[in-house]
């Protein structure tokens, strides 16, 4: 009888052993499961952070030539000053870019901005009208692409001049070979049929959650047996 309860005693002491021991391991791994999950959030907003940096300083970059091309006191035309700076098809194409932006962001369109608040790096959505603003830069594109098509009409005429029938492929992939005023158009317009595309998603989600919020019921989903339906 006294071995029995000997016998017991002791196993219960290994049992409780064993449960103290995982439970210490089990504790063991959630804490390094959070401090990894931590670690990959810090990370991931290290990224957005340096990205946001790059895009500012290129935005700086790129200001200061809309600045020069647009906004120059020392006189002289649009094309003049495009001879002068000699810029690539894909500077053109980043100045579309950036003037689209600072004229949706003058006409108050929702922006998301890198903020530093106590030191801490983060993002914000915010947009306010800019007339002023919105006044210095609508237009902008049209005189661009105006100019450049200038450009476009002296390399083809240069061409002609020279006998020379093809583009050669650094003149088409660096300097657009006499077509830069139509990638332009291409581009803006497809930029703004994004941010269009964009904006009657957005008002649908609204359109949605309010009827929802109101009490109708959101549309069954899509009956899926196989888990293809996301």
């Amino acid at each position: 009888m006294t071995q029995d309860i000997a016998t017991t005693t002791t196993t219960v002491g290994k049992t409780a052993l064993f449960s103290s021991a995982a439970s210490s391991e089990i504790e063991r791994l959630l804490a390094k499961a959070r401090a990894l999950r931590e670690q990959a959030q810090r990370d991931e907003h290290h990224v957005h952070v340096s990205l946001a940096e790059k895009q500012a300083t290129e935005h700086a970059k790129t200001d200061q030539l809309i600045d020069y091309l647009f906004f120059n006191p020392s006189g002289g035309s649009l094309v003049d000053r495009l001879h002068m700076k000699k810029l690539c098809i894909d500077t053109l194409e980043k100045i579309v870019d950036r003037l689209d932006e600072r004229e949706a962001i003058a006409e108050g369109k929702e922006q998301v901005h890198l903020v530093l608040k106590d030191g801490i790096a983060g993002f914000e959505r915010a947009s306010c009208q800019n007339e002023v603003e919105l006044a210095r830069i609508q237009g902008k594109i049209d005189e661009l692409i105006d100019g450049v098509s200038i450009l476009d009409e002296e390399f083809r005429q240069e061409k002609e001049l020279k006998g020379e029938i093809y583009t050669a492929h650094t003149e088409d992939q660096h300097w657009g070979s006499g077509r830069r005023a139509e990638r332009l158009t291409n581009r803006v317009q497809e930029i703004r049929r994004e941010r269009e595309e964009h904006f009657q998603n957005r008002m649908q989600e609204i359109y949605d959650a309010q009827k929802i919020k109101k009490g109708r019921p959101p549309p069954p989903k899509v009956h899926d047996d196989h888990g293809l339906v996301p």
